[in-house]
């Protein structure tokens, strides 16, 4: 039987978890596990390193989007190979398991990880001059990415509604910007308030931004929101359904691998990453995910 590392994020911006109660979680379904609770990706580092033998470990994030990418994506820059991998929702975004149907509470999703289904899913990558990381489910360049980088900011008091709160906030005064992206299959340089690349289906709390996105294919769904401020709010709004894709000003496009060309803002997986420019590309059905 594998042994389960539970990494629970302590700083969380979700509903704070006890130790004690994923340890009942554990030991009353006979599951072995070791809980190491961390406040930097340093330290999840160092406990990747003690436990690099992906025979032998599932590795289970608990938090909330970002806390499962940073896992993903240190296990991939450790070098293990196709790593197991669970979660358990805890953080104030837990969109990336949406795209399962998978529950939004520890208690009913931990029922997965008694099961023995697991699902290959691409990762993404975004590299800088000076900066590589990967993504499991949405970056967003301009707009959002901005409105992340502003959530940071926000005293722990709004961790559960940090997000909504820096969207007001930033768009009394956003507005369309210069982008430039290359693909293989064509080039946009315009103005645009967002572009969205999209491995997962959901984003932002619920949003339905990229239904037709498979996490197995290889490839990066690429929505560039080529309008105004005013046009956005309301795709935004159609997003929360998925019904943005109808608009004419919603460009989408295929992508394995995408150059942005602008000195513009990144986040991914609901943190802020850079400043572009930057490549993005996708590792093909680089881990695999407890469902």
């Amino acid at each position: 039987m594998s042994k389960y590392i539970v990494i629970h994020n302590k700083n969380s911006r979700g509903k704070l978890v006890d130790k004690s109660i994923l340890e009942k979680l554990f030991s009353e379904n006979n599951l072995s596990f070791d809980i190491f609770q961390t406040a930097d990706t340093l330290e999840v580092a160092e406990i990747i390193k003690l436990h690099d033998n992906p025979d032998k470990y599932i590795y289970c994030a608990v938090g909330g989007d970002g806390t499962l990418s940073n896992l993903v994506d240190t296990l991939l820059n450790c070098d293990i190979n196709k790593p197991k991998v669970a979660y358990l929702p805890s953080g104030s975004g837990s969109d990336f398991v949406r795209t399962f149907a998978l529950p939004q509470t520890i208690d009913k999703a931990f029922q997965h990880l008694l099961t023995e289904d697991f699902y290959e899913i691409d990762a993404g990558c975004v590299q800088t001059d000076n900066i590589t990381k990967h993504f499991i489910n949405v970056l967003n360049v301009g707009f959002l990415a901005n409105t992340v980088r502003v959530s940071e900011l926000l005293p722990k008091f709004f961790r559960r509604f940090r997000y909504p709160i820096s969207f007001w906030i930033k768009i009394i005064t956003a507005k369309s910007r210069e982008m430039a992206i290359i693909t293989e299959k064509g080039e946009f340089s315009s103005k645009a308030f967002n572009i969205c690349v999209c491995n997962g289906q959901y984003f932002g709390g619920g949003w339905n931004i990229s239904p037709k996105s498979s996490l197995q294919d290889g490839i990066l769904n690429v929505q560039i929101f080529a309008v105004n401020k005013l046009k956005a709010m309301k795709i935004f709004f159609l997003a929360k359904k998925g019904l943005h894709l109808r608009e004419e000003q919603v460009l989408v496009k295929k992508a394995s691998k995408i150059k942005l060309l602008s000195e513009i803002e990144i986040e991914i997986d609901g943190d802020f990453f850079s400043v572009g420019p930057a490549e993005i590309f996708v590792k093909k059905r680089a881990f695999l995910f407890k469902i």
